[in-house]
Order: structure tokens, then C-alpha cells, then sequence
């Protein structure tokens, strides 16, 4: 008893000063054999939790799990956050539960916030893991394997494969006038190490009406979206894939778009470090057929072109703030004036401590909107922006600075009001 208690002390002060490393053992060696734990994350990042706890099992649903991780978050008096992380045992784990709590300080950034949240979860996984074949591995550097593989993944009748239907809908008004809206669709995933499948249908019907003395107006927009991605990985580096799309969209003059691309991304870092940073470039070369519900500016009603396309997406998630931005570039073959540039970037940065400085932006120049309608423009159509309107650019710019001092020590939680 004496000695589980030492090993139970000695692995909480490896991983509290110095956090748990990874490994991703076979799934075949029962040797590794860990715990299938339920996350159930409000309000944090469970991509970087799963990507940073990698020696145990992850399931979908909690009936499935031996243990349930419960983390909810709170704002607390000095402009922090409170996270409390409820272990929650089931089947031979059951009333084996654990409560613990990590305060971050205001000042900190989203990768000091996370990283802390994942050293104090390690520590909670402790008690449930000592009795378990995995323990052995655990160090204060757990060494990956070249293979990255679930460790003692079950057998998945699923095969990685996960879906989902939804609907949502909306309703506001008031005496002369009401709005509504619905979408519903359904999604298909299938995400491994070496390919990553999507699908996703979309349909939207929006209706908005109006009382007059005498009448009542009303205008309805539609929309359909059925779209397809097929990702193959290639190295570290380098992934190939294929999109396809089809389309309808009353507010785009579309009756009926479709296109399909090959792509080659390549990414300067390697794709594991995901979490920290990526550069990545990627192109795409699509045939597009459109057919129009009214004639367009150029005379067409259905035509078929060839656009290419570049795309640059940059991410940095470092102790001293983070940094995102993307670059797209497309263009028609048969006509390169007709093209668009855009610019994405966001920006939250800790310029020294309690000092904080952000900032979110888009600029677009535009010059392929082929599709507009030949004729003017109702007000109505104007006005509630039924109709997408002929513009060469279009942009967004918001930013903020806010500095925090007083007590560091105001960790209370306080929900009233």
C-alpha cells in the first residue's frame, strides 16, 4: 500500500513539473493496455487535448467510456478562467471520482491556458492509471513511436466512420413584420492518420415578410449545398485530394453549379504540428458548369469554365499569443481579369504582461462575378440583401486592446447575477 502511494506521489511530481510526453503504442500489444476515458470539454480545445493526451483511449459517448472526464470553465475576478475537471468513474471504476481545478491568470495566452489545463488533467489520470499495463511507459518523456496509432484501440464495427443529421431554425417579429429561417442536413466523416473523407449536404430556406395598410410582402430566399473532399496523405509534408461540389442559390443567380478539382497541399512544418504552427500552400485546377435563373450581365445563361486556385494558410499558437492568416488567389482560365484576391488575419498578441493587443480583418478585391443578373436591382432586394450585388472589393476590419493589474490572487468563482 505503502509503495502504491509512493508511485502515485513520484508520477504527480514528474508530470506536474514537467507534464506527460506521448507515445502512440500498437494497438495490438495488450501490454500497453490503458483506459477509455469520455471528453466531455465546454468551452476548451479538445483537438489540442486529444493531440497532447495520447496514451489513453478516447470514445464517443459516455456509455462506452470506463471513465468520464467533465471540464466546465468559469471567468473569475481578476479576468482569468477557473476550469473544473470532474473524473467521473464507471463500470469497475465506479465511485473512484475526483475533482480538480486549474486557474489560469488573465495574462495568459491560449497555448499558456491549454498547456496548464493539459499538465492538470495528467495529473488527474494518475489514480486511474497506475493499476493499469500503461503506467510502465509513462515518464517524464514518453517517447512516440514512429507509428502513430490509437494505443489498445478496440475493434471499431464503425470503421472510423462518423455521422451526423442536424436542423436548425430561427424565428423573429413583431407587429408589421417576421423572419424565419431553417436549415437542416446531414454529415459523413471518415478521419484517419492517411485519409480524411467528408460529406455534407446543406438546405437552407429563409422567408422574410412585411405588413402594409393594404398588403402584405414577402420575400424567400433557397439555397442547397451537397459538397465531397477526399484527402490522401502523403508524407509529412505533402497531401493530395479531391473536392467536389453542387450547388443552388436563389441569392447568387444560381440554379444549378457544379465543380470538381484535384489538389496538392504542401505544408512547411510537419502535419503533427498542427497545434503549434502551419504554412501550408495548397493548389487546385476545377471545371465549373453553371447554369443561371436569369440571364447574367455577359448574356449567359449556362456556361462552363475552368478556374485555378491558390491557397495560403498560415497559423502560429506560441506562449506569446497567436497569429492567423490565409491568402486566396483564383482566377478564370479563359479570362484572367476575371479573378479574386483575399486576405484573411487575425492577430491576439500579449505585449507585455496584463497588456494585451487584437485584431481581425478581411479585404477582398473582386473581379469574377459572373453570375450577377442582367438588370437593375429592386430597393427590396437592396435593402435585405436578398440579391448578391456587383462590387469590385469588400472588407472587414474589427481590433481591440485591453490592459488588466490589480490582485493576481482574485481566483473566486462568483456566479451570482
Amino acid at each position: 500500500m505503502r509503495f502504491k502511494i509512493k508511485l502515485l506521489l513520484v508520477l504527480t511530481l514528474f508530470l506536474g513539473f514537467n507534464g506527460i510526453s506521448k507515445s502512440q503504442p500498437s494497438s495490438s500489444s495488450s501490454a500497453d493496455r490503458t483506459i477509455d476515458v469520455f471528453l466531455d470539454c465546454r468551452r476548451c480545445s479538445e483537438t489540442y487535448i486529444r493531440n497532447e493526451l495520447t496514451y489513453i483511449n478516447y470514445v464517443r459517448n459516455k456509455e462506452d467510456a470506463e471513465l468520464h472526464l467533465l471540464i466546465t470553465r468559469q471567468s473569475t475576478g481578476s479576468g482569468g478562467f477557473e476550469y473544473t475537471m470532474r473524473f467521473i468513474g464507471s463500470r469497475e471504476y465506479e465511485g473512484e471520482d475526483n475533482t480538480y481545478r486549474y486557474i489560469s491568470s488573465a495574462s495568459d495566452t491560449q497555448q499558456e491556458r491549454q498547456q496548464g489545463l493539459v499538465n492538470r488533467i495528467g495529473i488527474g489520470l494518475v489514480p486511474y492509471l497506475s493499476s493499469l499495463p500503461v503506467v510502465k511507459r509513462l515518464r517524464v518523456h514518453y517517447e512516440p513511436r514512429e507509428e502513430r496509432t490509437s494505443p489498445s484501440a478496440q475493434a471499431d464495427d464503425w470503421n472510423y466512420w462518423v455521422f451526423e443529421v442536424y436542423a436548425y431554425t430561427s424565428l423573429r417579429g413583431e407587429q408589421s413584420q417576421n423572419h424565419f429561417f431553417m436549415s437542416t442536413g446531414a454529415d459523413a466523416d471518415r478521419i484517419s492518420e492517411e485519409l480524411k473523407i467528408r460529406l455534407n449536404y446543406d438546405w437552407d430556406y429563409g422567408r422574410q415578410s412585411f405588413d402594409r395598410d393594404d398588403s402584405t410582402d414577402v420575400f424567400i430566399t433557397r439555397g442547397q449545398e451537397l459538397d465531397g473532399t477526399v484527402v490522401q496523405s502523403l508524407s509529412d509534408h505533402w497531401s493530395v485530394g479531391i473536392f467536389a461540389e453542387a450547388n443552388r442559390s436563389t441569392r447568387n443567380n444560381i440554379e444549378l453549379g457544379i465543380y470538381g478539382s484535384p489538389a496538392v497541399e504542401y505544408n512547411l512544418f510537419p502535419y503533427r504540428e498542427y497545434a503549434q504552427r502551419e504554412f501550408s500552400i495548397r493548389y487546385s485546377l476545377a471545371p465549373n458548369y453553371y447554369q443561371y435563373q436569369e440571364e447574367t450581365i455577359y448574356g449567359k445563361m449556362q456556361e462552363t469554365l475552368v478556374r485555378q486556385s491558390l491557397r495560403t494558410n498560415i497559423q502560429i499558437n506560441q506562449p506569446w499569443g497567436e497569429f492567423e492568416g490565409r491568402i486566396d488567389a483564383t482566377t478564370f482560365l479563359h479570362d484572367l481579369s476575371k479573378n479574386r484576391f483575399e486576405i484573411d488575419l487575425e492577430l491576439d498578441v500579449r505585449i507585455f504582461r496584463g497588456l494585451s493587443f487584437n485584431i481581425n480583418s478581411r479585404y477582398a478585391i473582386i473581379h469574377d462575378q459572373l453570375y450577377i443578373p442582367k438588370g437593375d436591382i429592386s430597393d427590396a432586394e437592396q435593402l435585405l440583401n436578398l440579391r448578391q450585388q456587383s462590387t469590385s472589393y469588400s472588407y472587414r476590419v474589427s481590433m481591440g486592446i485591453a490592459y488588466s493589474f490589480g490582485s493576481i490572487y482574485n481566483n473566486i468563482v462568483n456566479p451570482r447575477f
